[in-house]
């Protein structure tokens, strides 16, 4: 299985949060990604790394 790196932002000044993830592919990593949003008010957006790239960014509904 593929690993990922959720990078969990919670502003603009604080260094993300990192969690790392296995997952099938990109779309289970993607439904992961929500998920890890949804379990937490503290984080406003979540990039998904693959390889070290960036490969989705992630956005709280309602979040600009």
């Amino acid at each position: 299985m593929p690993t990922y790196v959720f990078q969990l932002h919670d502003g603009p000044s604080e260094r993300p949060s990192e969690e790392t993830v296995e997952a099938t592919d990109l779309d289970q990593a993607r439904d992961l990604a929500e998920m890890r949003l949804l379990l937490s008010n503290q984080f406003t957006h979540v990039e998904v790394l693959q390889d070290g790239e960036q490969r989705l960014r992630l956005k709280r509904d309602g979040r600009r």
